[in-house]
């Protein structure tokens, strides 16, 4: 019996030492700061909670105390807009000194590993979006009257792909080089600008898979490691039955189904349109050719709606009144949803959503997708041949 009571009360001490909580602190100092306040969130499944904020002192000093029985990712934000994204684990101590006037390139991360391997990962990306977003400059100042167009042209795009490409190979690296560290997590998600990932092909299930296997086995009861393995069942999922779709005629398969909030927050299903020609169209309001885009497809909407054209438009947005306020801006009539859960929710396994703008032009009966990425000239020419004859 005193076995047993021996061995019970060795249990309790185990079961309350994987439990406890430890105290994590945040200090840093960070020149020219003086005054600024800083706030401390939680970065959630959809979501972020304010957990602490606290004003930088003259000397540039802050400090955090929290509480953590598990690994999580937090966000460093302060008030002019500046952000660090930071990856804590339990009795973690770390400093942060960085001046604010050159706040990315001078700051130093000790005392946190993973937190310091986020931010190399996140300065990296940064750099290659500035180099994409210079690119896209330069390509639209082209002059197509220019001789040399083309060769200019096609210099760009490959310059472009080439940067891209090189991105997505130093990602693979970073993940093989510590295939454990719950820093990969964020290095999957990364997005060259709203909705357009880094990993993105069907080749890149396998990262996903290598990672949530590996997380999952050291870390079960992390948030972000929980919807990573989710995350990575919906791609296999959607994977497996666009494997499917190509072996079967599509005339005997209905397209996936979405359901989603409007305006109103009513659930609209996609399949509530049959009978229509429908456009199901991703997008985000913080993207400038989203926007474009939908300048342009008000003018087909017009012509062709009163005739059995429909749009169902997904908002791939984290912020309602953003989206709210853009469809009253554009005065867009059509079917406007909203999924914020995205990329963690369903729909961009089930539509391939590692691109923005995104569309698929959907028969009437919702059993073939009669083009995808359609441009607003082929979407007329397209939709005058379905409908006028």
């Amino acid at each position: 019996m005193k076995i047993n009571n021996r061995l019970f009360l060795l249990f309790i001490i185990s079961v309350l030492a994987c439990s406890k909580q430890e105290r994590t602190i945040l200090s840093g100092r960070i020149k020219h700061a003086e005054g600024v306040t800083t706030f401390l969130e939680e970065l959630r499944i959809t979501s972020s909670r304010t957990i602490d904020s606290a004003e930088i002192d003259g000397k540039g000093n802050f400090r955090f105390r929290i509480s953590l029985n598990q690994p999580g990712y937090y966000q460093l934000n302060f008030s002019d807009g500046k952000s660090l994204t930071l990856l804590l684990s339990p009795g973690e101590k770390l400093k942060l000194k960085a001046d604010f006037d050159n706040f990315y390139q001078g700051k130093n991360i000790e005392g946190s590993e993973n937190s310091a391997r986020v931010n190399e990962l996140h300065d990296t990306l940064r750099s290659v979006i500035s180099q994409l977003t210079a690119i896209r400059k330069e390509y639209k100042e082209l002059n197509d009257s220019d001789k040399t167009y083309s060769k200019k042209r096609d210099s760009l795009e490959t310059l472009f792909a080439q940067i891209q490409n090189n991105h997505h190979k130093y990602s693979i690296q970073f993940i093989l080089e510590d295939i454990a560290s719950l820093a990969n997590i964020a290095a999957l998600y990364q997005e060259y600008s709203p909705g357009e990932y880094v990993f993105k092909s069907q080749h890149d299930i396998q990262f996903f898979k290598l990672v949530s296997d590996t997380l999952f086995k050291y870390y079960p009861k992390v948030r972000q490691v929980k919807i990573l393995k989710d995350n990575y069942q919906a791609m296999m999922t959607a994977y497996q039955k666009e494997k499917l779709l190509q072996q079967v005629d599509a005339v005997e398969m209905d397209i996936p189904d979405l359901l989603l909030p409007d305006t109103e927050g009513r659930i609209r299903s996609l399949s509530s349109l049959k009978g229509k020609i429908v456009l199901l169209t991703f997008w985000s309001v913080n993207q400038q050719e989203s926007i474009a885009n939908v300048v342009e497809l008000k003018k087909a909407y017009k012509k062709y709606h009163n005739k059995g054209f429909e749009v169902y438009q997904v908002s791939v947005d984290k912020a309602k009144p953003a989206w709210l306020n853009a469809l009253k801006f554009e005065e867009i009539q059509w079917v406007s949803v909203i999924d914020t859960a995205f990329p963690s929710s369903a729909t961009r396994t089930l539509f391939n959503v590692n691109n923005l703008p995104l569309n698929y032009l959907i028969n009437s009966d919702q059993s073939e997708i009669i083009a995808k990425n359609i441009s607003p000239e082929a979407l007329n020419r397209t939709l005058s041949n379905l409908i006028d004859k």
